[in-house]
């Protein structure tokens, strides 16, 4: 009698347990994949304000490296596409613009920046607007980077004739900190020589001007070793200062 209870109580309390593991085993079944790829970012929802922005900003543009050596057509959509808005650029053209590759997308920043997203929406690279129209992004460990349309670029193309002479370096307008002249004979390790002034600026003196060139419109000065650079970008008033604008400003005028 107790055997013939005893089997079906068995049976019973099994029951339970292999259904508890049948439902265990797909959370088993289901666990991340380590080498799976982030998922694309949705598309965002577009306010007036941005999609304002982008008819104005939107254009065929040219991507570049400082100095000119690297470049390719690159052209700003206003439409939807990815994480943000269209872009359109030969990616063979540009391959030797590294960050380039990872560019699906651009999004108008509030401040009037121009944002490259990857394909997760992040940036990968932010052009700030500077002069004549042209947008500067500074990555770290990487360089300098301009969008600019052809047109105006090659409008406002620089001489060195245009920039030998005296030049006053000041933290605010008005106010001199510095007098440097940029000579035309060439500069040991390139570009041309320059002499700095006595009484100078102290944090400039450390910085230690040697040499300066011309660099995608830019008037660079280079320091000690050629290392440490300051790039200047020239303004609506004419004059010139640091960019990317970081720390205390610079300003660069005749006097």
């Amino acid at each position: 009698m107790d055997r013939m209870l005893r089997v079906p109580l068995c049976r019973m309390l099994a029951v339970p347990v292999l259904a508890g593991l049948f439902a265990i085993t797909p959370a088993f079944a289901q666990k991340a994949d380590p080498a799976a790829k982030p998922a694309p970012a949705a598309a965002p929802k577009l306010d007036a304000s941005v999609r304002e922005a982008a008819a104005r900003i939107a254009a065929p543009l040219r991507l570049s490296s400082a100095d000119g050596s690297r470049s390719c057509a690159f052209a700003l959509k206003p439409d939807a596409s990815g994480p943000g808005l269209a872009v359109e650029f030969d990616r063979p053209a540009c391959a030797d613009i590294g960050f380039s590759a990872q560019v699906i997308a651009w999004l108008p920043d509030p401040s009037g920046s121009i944002r490259l997203l990857n394909a997760q929406g992040r940036t990968v690279a932010e052009f700030t607007e500077g002069a004549g129209g042209s947008y500067e992004a500074l990555r770290e460990g990487d360089g300098v980077y301009f969008l600019a349309n052809p047109a105006t670029a090659d409008a406002t193309e620089l001489r060195p004739e245009e920039v030998v002479g005296d030049w006053d370096l000041a933290r605010q307008a008005g106010a001199p900190v510095c007098r440097v002249t940029f000579l035309d004979s060439p500069a040991k390790g390139g570009g041309f020589r320059l002499n700095i002034a006595t009484g100078c600026d102290a944090a400039l003196l450390r910085f230690g001007p040697t040499a300066w060139d011309i660099e995608g419109g830019n008037i660079i000065v280079r320091g000690e070793g050629g290392a440490s650079v300051i790039r200047f970008a020239r303004q609506e008033d004419g004059g010139w200062a640091r960019t990317p604008e970081r720390g205390r400003p610079l300003l660069m005028t005749r006097p």
